[in-house]
């Protein structure tokens, strides 16, 4: 069986299945009686299980068949899950992660050593660990399975029940010269992954002909709800010797008995199972090779559709070169006076606005894809660190575009880690302070206009701006004229620099001199930016801005000379006109007051190296006001064109070191504009 073409859909079911077990085992450890979580737990690990069987994946099934039968003692009440069990259980499923992790890379899924992990599933198993044992029974797989005992006589128990259907269908294959054979399959009494075996026994038999009928049904035998046999019904052209050699090659088949149905007398059937046995054409058949590996709850009918996200770029690059082109025809429209061309513009327009809000919807997927990972994350961190933290989470329903989900998962886990390691106290410090041992963090999302906002919360020691400023004088980061004329909230803002690190102490967790930075050099990357609250001993609030998506947007499009730049038009606050008499001197910089409101003002031309226009007007200057979270600024130039949609496009690697300029995009008359990056100008 070539499993090649199914690796995709492997390896996506698999990440769900690791994710649930992780969520549903949280859960066991809050509640060791939650039934609900013990049983989704099971399952999860059953059909990971079954599914890398399949796949030839032995390390990752045989893994999952100890975990399995740790879960079935706990399920039936024969064992309790104590804190040991499901730190055991938690860390064979981090050892699962890295095999499936390897498994996408290319590498051998076995490299992973288990072997430590393996002998306490057994031991736990069997009785001999620190789990305690609740109830004591007579182990299951220590009785011999009632069909399985005489199973080497041929004169066995041959017996199966027919219905009318199953005669009808069997007279018919008389007809058409085939012959109807009761196989008996019986396993060995090694065997570990019975459900595997069962499947690919039916493929086999799907080969020689029809199965139609199994005993257990074929749902019954995915979930190894049998014990060491099962019988079918095969309607074949093939000989007995041919379908005993083919099953007894399958690995861990013990034997194989076969008898020849032979009916008495045809059977009258009503017209209606006529109907019904005229439609199967395979009743009760095997599980296909595709369903082999999906899980049946997954199943929904074609109500959902799994798309790579290459599929879903292509589809936007294709509708944003759609959007350009009608930019271009309206020009050419208003240019032209063609009153039937700007007509049809104008509902071709509203088309592709409806196709752009579909393809947009389509790329987009709720915050909790990236949620979901942190209940796990602080746990651990939590036992680290000797701490007691409780996680909320909040609009886990919000969307994002699936390119900045992506993307943002790594900073959030930054920032989570620096909460819990330089934010959250330890549980004698909050107690001393008059606080709960148990600390709070907070994840948040929610949409903000065309941008959605993230925030990571705590309510831990804070941050103290003296330390950090004096932190950073000391390290050579900011001169003491810097330090004099700062705010604190400036100060803080001083975490986000390259290397900075108030940590002393270098600590798996923090301290390293990573970590921030890298947080804000990615958020600015997606286009967004991140600012930070903070307050002595009640806690910090990161808070991250993010657009909806990277790939159109609207924009302000702006003159510098003959040049034409485009702002983006969530980062504008206002645009204003002045005279050179307006601008003021204030600490070596230009600035403007607005409404009471010191602004600091960028000249363009500056920025951008670009000379004045000869024919520049200095007794009227266009100003736009842009903002970053509460910080303001103003950006000087030539003219102001209009507000249009515009279709993102990167520089390239050849140009991606240009800080100020964040992309490009095709205007309707095929000139290129460059978008400013306003977070940079700022600066």
């Amino acid at each position: 069986m070539d499993t090649s073409q199914y690796m995709e859909m492997f390896l996506e079911e698999s990440k769900d299945h690791l994710q649930s077990l992780n969520e549903r085992l949280l859960d066991l450890e809050k509640d060791p009686e939650d039934s609900d979580a013990i049983n989704e737990i099971f399952r999860s690990a059953h059909t990971l299980k079954g599914m890398s069987a399949t796949m030839g994946f032995t390390a990752i099934a045989e893994l999952t068949h100890d975990m399995e039968n740790v879960l079935d003692l706990i399920r039936n009440e024969k064992l309790h899950a104590d804190e040991d069990i499901v730190d055991i259980l938690f860390k064979s499923v981090d050892a699962l992660q890295q095999m499936v992790d390897n498994v996408e890379a290319g590498n051998p899924e076995d490299s992973v050593d288990v072997k430590g992990l393996v002998e306490k599933l057994n031991a736990i198993a069997s009785g001999n660990s620190t789990g305690s044992i609740a109830k004591s029974s007579t182990d299951k797989s220590s009785a011999a399975p009632a069909d399985a005992a005489g199973t080497d006589d041929k004169k066995a128990d041959m017996s199966i029940e027919l219905t009318d259907i199953d005669k009808d269908l069997i007279n018919k294959a008389k007809e058409s010269g085939l012959r109807a054979m009761h196989v008996r399959i019986i396993l060995a009494e090694t065997c570990v992954l019975k459900a595997v075996r069962s499947y690919m026994v039916m493929s086999a038999l799907d080969e020689l002909g029809d199965v139609i009928k199994s005993v257990p049904p074929a749902e019954d035998l995915e979930q190894e709800k049998f014990d060491l046999s099962f019988d079918v019904i095969l309607l074949t052209g093939e000989e007995e010797q041919r379908v005993e050699s083919t099953l007894l090659g399958i690995s861990e088949i013990k034997q194989v008995m076969i008898e020849i149905i032979k009916l008495d007398a045809p059977v009258s059937v009503p017209a209606v199972k006529k109907a019904a046995v005229a439609a199967v054409a395979k009743p009760s058949a095997p599980v296909k090779k595709k369903q082999a590996i999906q899980h049946h709850d997954n199943m929904k009918g074609g109500q959902s559709v799994r798309v790579g996200i290459e599929k879903l770029d292509s589809l936007m690059n294709l509708v944003g070169e759609l959007v350009i082109n009608k930019t271009r025809l309206e020009q050419i429209g208003n240019t032209h006076r063609i009153t039937e061309l700007v007509e049809t513009v104008e509902q071709m327009d509203r088309v592709t606005s409806d196709l752009q809000s579909i393809v947009m919807k389509v790329r987009m997927v709720p915050v909790g894809q990236v949620f979901n990972r942190f209940p796990r994350v602080v746990r651990d961190l939590a036992k680290e660190l000797g701490k007691e933290v409780n996680l909320t989470i909040e609009g886990e329903e919000t969307e994002l575009d699936r390119t900045v989900i992506d993307e943002i998962g790594d900073p959030l886990v930054h920032l989570i880690r620096n909460s819990m390691d330089h934010g959250i106290e330890h549980p004698d410090d909050r107690e001393a302070k008059g606080k709960p041992r148990v600390g709070k963090v907070g994840l948040i999302a929610r949409h903000e206009g065309n941008n959605v906002i993230i925030m990571v919360t705590d309510d831990g020691a804070g941050m103290d701006a003296a330390v950090i400023r004096d932190k950073a004088l000391e390290k050579g980061v900011i001169t003491q004229e810097d330090a004099d004329n700062m705010t604190e909230s400036e100060a803080v803002r001083l975490i986000f620099l390259p290397g900075f690190s108030t940590s002393d102490v270098i600590t798996d967790v923090s301290g390293r001199g990573v970590g921030m930075d890298v947080v804000r050099t990615t958020i600015e990357a997606l286009g967004g930016v991140i600012d930070v609250e903070t307050k002595r001993n009640a806690g910090s609030i990161f808070k991250i801005k993010l657009p909806l998506t990277l790939a159109i947007i609207q924009a302000l499009l702006v003159n510098v000379q003959k040049e034409i730049y485009a702002i983006p038009l969530a980062s504008i606050d206002s645009t204003i006109n002045i005279t050179p008499d307006d601008i003021k001197t204030i600490q070596n910089r230009e600035t403007i007051v607005i409404r009471g409101e010191i602004i600091p003002i960028v000249r363009l031309n500056q920025a951008l190296n670009v000379p004045p226009a000869a024919d520049f007007d200095s007794d009227e200057i266009y100003i736009v006001v842009v903002h970053i979270g509460d910080k303001k600024c103003g950006i000087m130039v030539d003219r102001l064109i209009g507000q249009q949609e515009i279709v993102i496009k990167t520089l390239g690697k050849l140009l991606s070191g240009i800080k100020v300029i964040s992309g490009a995009t095709v205007l309707g008359n095929g000139q290129i504009a460059l978008i400013l990056d306003v977070a940079i100008l700022m600066q």
